[in-house]
C-alpha cells in the first residue's frame, strides 16, 4: 500500500488552488494543507512534517524566495517546488541556487498534473533518505547490511570491470528476472542503446571518487524499456577498481516530465494558430506555409513536413518543410485518400533509412478539407498520434476563421 503523501501548497490565488486541489482530488493518498501567505506557510511547516512544499514566487508580503530559503535554513531534504507564472531562466537560476528541488511553470495542464510530479519527486527524497540510513548500517555489520540490500525498496548492485558482481532482489524485479541471472552481466548491455543520448550526468567521471547520476532507460528480460537513475560511486579496494551502485525506476517521473513538455509545446503551437486565424494577412497557402514552419519549429526532431489541401478531389501540396523528395517518397507509397479517413502512424523505407510518418486529416467545419504529414527517423508512438489529432483540428479551425474573416472582409 502506498505510503500517505502530506504535502503543503503556498499559493494566494483562490483560482490557482482550485486547479491545484481539482487535481488532486482524485489521489487519495496526498493530503494537501492550504497556506495563502508565506508567513502563515511558515507558521505550519514546524508543526508537520510535510513530505514536499510547493511555494508560489509572487505572493503577498514575504516572497516566495524569502519562503524557500527559510525552509532551507531548517530541513536541507525536504522536497520544495518553486511555481510561477513569469517563466525566465533567471528565475528558474535564482530558485537553484536557493536549492528549490524543482520548478514548474503555470498552467491549466501543469497545475493538473502535480500530483505526478509531486509523487516522483517525494519517492526520490524518501530514496536518498533511505540510501543515507542504509550506508550507515552497512558500518555496523556485515550481517545487518546484507539484510538491509535484500530488503531494499531500490536496487543496489557492486560492479568490478563493468560487470555484475553482486545485485539485491530489488534490482532483479527492476529488470524482471531473478538476480543471478544478472551476475557477471555488462552494465551497458541492459542498457537501450536509443537512451545514450539522453543521459544526464552530475559530478565528475568514474576516475574520481565522487559519485555520478546517470538518467537511462533499461531492457527488460521481456523487452520492455523503463527509465532508471543510476547513482555510481566508484571505490578503491586493495588495489582494485569497484562501483557500488544503486538503481531506482523512474519511468512515472519522466513520462510525468514528458507530458508536461508536450502540454507546454501543445499551448505553444496553439497559440499561434490562434494568432494567425485572427491576425494574419495574407493568401491561404501563405498561412498553410506560416503553421507548418511553426508547428515544425515547436516540434523539432522532424525531418520533414507537408500540408496538402484537397481540390476537385485530389490532395495538393501546400506547405512543405524538408526534402521535396522525401516527403514524395511517403506519397508514393500510400494511399492519399485513405489517410483523409483517420489519423494513422506509418514506418516506410527511405532511400538509405526507414523513417516513421504520421498523418492526420482536418477540417472545414464537417467537410474534409486536407492533411498533415510529418516524418522522422525515430519512432512515433500512439500518445504522439492523439496529440497530433489534436493540433489538426486546431488546424482546421484556424483556416475555417480564416476563411469566414476573409470572405466578411471582402462583402465590406
Amino acid at each position: 500500500m502506498t505510503k500517505p503523501y502530506r504535502i503543503l501548497i503556498i499559493e494566494d490565488d483562490p483560482d490557482d488552488v482550485e486547479l491545484v486541489l481539482l487535481g488532486f482530488s482524485k489521489h487519495e493518498e496526498f493530503f494537501v494543507d492550504i497556506a495563502t501567505t508565506g508567513e502563515e506557510g511558515l507558521e505550519k511547516i514546524p508543526k508537520t512534517r510535510y513530505d514536499l512544499v510547493s511555494v508560489d514566487f509572487a505572493l503577498p508580503g514575504i516572497s516566495g524566495l524569502d519562503v524557500l530559503e527559510e525552509i532551507r535554513k531548517a530541513d536541507q531534504d525536504v522536497p520544495v517546488v518553486m511555481v510561477t507564472g513569469r517563466g525566465t531562466e533567471e528565475l528558474q537560476v535564482v530558485a537553484f541556487e536557493k536549492f528549490a528541488t524543482s520548478y514548474v511553470i503555470k498552467s491549466v495542464d501543469s497545475l493538473r498534473s502535480l500530483p505526478t510530479i509531486f509523487e516522483a519527486l517525494i519517492n526520490e527524497a524518501r530514496f536518498r533518505f533511505e540510501e543515507r540510513r542504509m550506508k550507515k548500517d552497512v558500518e555496523r555489520s556485515e550481517t545487518v547490511s546484507r539484510y538491509i540490500l535484500e530488503n531494499s525498496p531500490m536496487g543496489i548492485y557492486v560492479l568490478q570491470n563493468g560487470c555484475f558482481k553482486m545485485v539485491n532482489s530489488k534490482f532483479g524485479e527492476i529488470f524482471g528476472c531473478e538476480k543471478v541471472d544478472l551476475i557477471g552481466e555488462h552494465f551497458w548491455s541492459l542498457a537501450d542503446p536509443e537512451s545514450f543520448e539522453c543521459v544526464e550526468s552530475t559530478g565528475k567521471d568514474a576516475s574520481s571518487k565522487r559519485s555520478i547520476v546517470k538518467e537511462l532507460r533499461i531492457v527488460r528480460k521481456d523487452g520492455s524499456k523503463r527509465w532508471v537513475e543510476a547513482r555510481i560511486a566508484p571505490l578503491d579496494y586493495q588495489d582494485e577498481r569497484w562501483v557500488l551502485g544503486s538503481l531506482v525506476d523512474i519511468t512515472e517521473r519522466k513520462e510525468g516530465e514528458k507530458d508536461l513538455l508536450m502540454g507546454n509545446i501543445k499551448l505553444t503551437i496553439l497559440y499561434s494558430l490562434a494568432l494567425n486565424a485572427i491576425d494574419f494577412r495574407g493568401r491561404e497557402e501563405d498561412l498553410m506555409k506560416e503553421a507548418l514552419s511553426e508547428l515544425m519549429a515547436g516540434l523539432k526532431g522532424f525531418d520533414v513536413g507537408g500540408v496538402f489541401l484537397l481540390e476537385e478531389g485530389r490532395l495538393v501540396l501546400q506547405a512543405l518543410e524538408g526534402p521535396l523528395e522525401v516527403l514524395m517518397g511517403f506519397v508514393d507509397q500510400v494511399d492519399p485518400q485513405g489517410l483523409l479517413e483517420r489519423g494513422e502512424t506509418k514506418m516506410l523505407d527511405d532511400v538509405d533509412r526507414p523513417l516513421f510518418w504520421v498523418s492526420t486529416p482536418f477540417c472545414n467545419g464537417e467537410e474534409r478539407r486536407g492533411l498533415l504529414v510529418l516524418g522522422r527517423e525515430k519512432e512515433i508512438g500512439p500518445d504522439f498520434l492523439e496529440f497530433m489529432d489534436d493540433i489538426a483540428w486546431h488546424l482546421g479551425k484556424m483556416m475555417e476563421i480564416f476563411l469566414l474573416r476573409r470572405s466578411h472582409s471582402e462583402k465590406v
